[in-house]
């Protein structure tokens, strides 16, 4: 009794994890992805389903229609530069289907209510295009899937699981255990086939030995039995159902990670390419262009700066030591329009000590001699009847001579020095404050013309000014700009060659030392593929990419070898093949789609 009891428990023991079927309960907890419910069995859940969608296109017209409902929505654009197409005529016809015209919704975007939608199945549309300069025909078919929903199975072929090597190996040693345990567990052999209390011979029989050997067998292999079932059911987690292999996780109360599904959801696929649907092309504004084979100039690449024109460029210095002082308009500041010999600031000449007292003692004997001629003057006038008078004239001529220096020297204290702007312009650097005192030769204000500017570019691999064709720059924000080559200079500048050039088509965000690209053209010829600046992107390896449209809603990135063109365009050298159709806008934003 006691063993059938223990065997029962053992067997109970094992069937639990079976028992507790697919998707048993944990609670409130949940599962994460191995989809745990409520409890017990959790309701049947349909798999995502594609929206239903048709591509068609020809050499004018690149047509997508999607069914959604009762309504199907068609996208109509230009096949070569993904343009929506507005203001057509556009009418959908099919086997068993009554023509019925498309009411536009959105620029390139029509709609048609249909009934038919609802039944599943191939649906061949004709889709008749009309519009101003063409017309042409479209046809495709549209298939609607069952909408029965989708489910998985929750039982596990007992072959399938015979078959695994796990499973395998654990029934192998669930049943060398049951023998290790039979064997350990056998009844003791007794040296008399009778029991010691037997008083009669009648109560042993010969056919006793042989009735308890087969018992002891028999509770052998019930061990052994047991044994291996129990090792069977407790190695194979896939009996437990779906999602019970021992990996999922018991996470946030079921919250299981989103997964993309299919339909109007731009994404990447697994070769590479970008699904975007129609709705997102317009979002993103999304433009091609055919790439066309063609003959272009050779550019090449210089690093610039804008510097001023060095004939409207303009510096104030101090002429001596002195101290700052306002002009009757102030203190000029930058940003200050100003024109030639206006006063920007007024200078009071510090003059040493030393110095003072010389001038001082020079005063002191301009005025001592001014006062002698004066009196001598005064003299040679009252008795000049009896003096030459050509010593009356000398007196005089001294006498003003005197009151001259005198003139010149008493000032000398209290006279400004007026600093005047040398050239018309805007001052774009003033070092000056009232009261501040500066030295000879301290540079105070510059002066320069906003509307005359130069590019100054440094470069080695142009050894002739014939090798300069035309050339172009390109700031920071993308604006270019036309260039007139001015020359270079004779000598090396870190290791470099001075080239300078003239802006002829200014900005208003161009500022003086900022950096720009110069290109120079040369005469010399390549053959490529001319493409905006904007259609050339950088790959997740660095390397330049464009991306080329495979069909009405697939894109494919394609690395390709660039050499600059001029500011706005790239010469594509290798990569793509005549006829492609390269993304011109919006290609930076198809490239971080992920």
């Amino acid at each position: 009794m006691r063993r059938s009891f223990c065997i029962f428990l053992l067997i109970l023991s094992s069937l639990s994890p079976v028992l507790a079927g697919p998707g048993h309960d944990h609670g409130e907890g949940g599962h994460g992805q191995g989809g745990h419910g409520q409890g017990g069995h959790g309701p049947e859940t349909a798999a995502p389903a594609a929206v239903p969608r048709l591509e068609s296109s020809s050499s004018d017209f690149e047509l997508v229609a999607t069914a959604e409902g009762h309504r199907l929505t068609i996208y109509l654009d230009r096949f070569d530069s993904n343009e929506p197409l507005d203001g057509a005529s556009l009418e959908v016809s099919g086997e068993g289907i009554f023509a019925a015209a498309a009411k536009p919704v959105a620029p390139g975007t029509y709609v048609v209510d249909a009934d038919w939608l609802d039944v599943p199945g191939s649906k061949p549309l004709l889709f008749t295009i009309t519009t101003s300069d063409t017309s042409d025909l479209l046809n495709g078919t549209l298939t609607i899937a069952d909408t029965a929903p989708v489910t998985q199975s929750t039982t596990t072929p007992l072959a399938d699981v015979l078959t695994r090597p796990g499973v395998l190996a654990a029934l192998l040693g669930a049943l060398v255990a049951g023998f290790l345990i039979a064997l350990a567990l056998r009844p003791r052999s007794s040296s008399s086939p009778c029991a010691p209390q037997s008083s009669t011979p009648q109560s042993c029989s010969s056919d006793a030995p042989q009735a308890k050997s087969t018992g002891n067998l028999r509770a052998a292999a019930e061990i052994i039995v047991v044994t291996a079932f129990a090792g069977f059911v407790w190695a194979s987690p896939v009996l437990a159902g779906p999602g019970h292999d021992g990996s999922h996780d018991h996470g946030d109360g079921g919250n299981a990670p989103a997964t993309i599904a299919a339909g109007n959801a731009p994404r990447k696929l697994a070769d590479g390419s970008v699904f975007i649907p129609k709705p997102s092309q317009r979002l993103l504004d999304v433009r091609t262009h055919p790439a066309v084979e063609e003959t272009s100039v050779k550019s090449r690449e210089l690093m610039g700066t804008i510097i001023s024109d060095p004939s409207a460029f303009g510096q104030v210095q101090a002429p001596m030591d002195g101290q700052i002082e306002m002009s009757e308009r102030g203190i000029s500041f930058a940003g200050q329009k100003v024109e030639a010999g206006e006063v920007l600031a007024l200078l009071s000449p510090a003059i040493p000590l030393a110095d003072l007292g010389t001038m001082q003692q020079l005063r002191a004997e301009v005025d001592g001699k001014l006062i002698i001629a004066e009196q001598k003057l005064a003299r040679l006038t009252r008795i000049a009847g009896v003096v030459a008078q050509r010593d009356i004239d000398d007196t005089r001529a001294e006498r003003d001579a005197l009151r001259e220096q005198k003139r010149v020297l008493a000032p000398k204290g209290i006279e400004k020095v007026a600093l005047k702007a040398p050239v018309s312009g805007i001052i774009s650097l003033a070092n000056v404050r009232a009261g501040q005192v500066v030295s000879a030769r301290d540079t105070l204000f510059e002066i320069v013309d906003p509307n005359r500017l130069w590019a100054e570019g440094i470069g080695n691999d142009i050894h002739n000014d014939d090798e300069i064709a035309s050339a172009e720059a390109l700031d920071r924000d993308g604006h270019a700009f036309k260039l007139t080559y001015m020359g270079r200079a004779p000598t090396l500048r870190q290791q470099a060659q001075p080239f300078l050039f003239r802006v002829d088509q200014r900005h208003a965000g161009l500022a003086i030392g900022a950096p720009v690209k110069i290109l120079v053209q040369t005469p010399d010829a390549a053959r490529g593929y001319v493409l905006p600046g904007a259609a050339i992107v950088r790959g997740s390896n660095g390397l330049p990419q464009v991306w080329v449209k495979l069909s009405a809603e697939r894109f494919k990135p394609v690395a390709v070898k660039i050499a600059p063109l001029d500011g706005t365009r790239s010469l594509v050298i290798a990569g793509i093949e005549a006829g492609q159709r390269v993304v011109t806008a919006g290609a930076e934003l198809i490239n971080q789609i992920r």
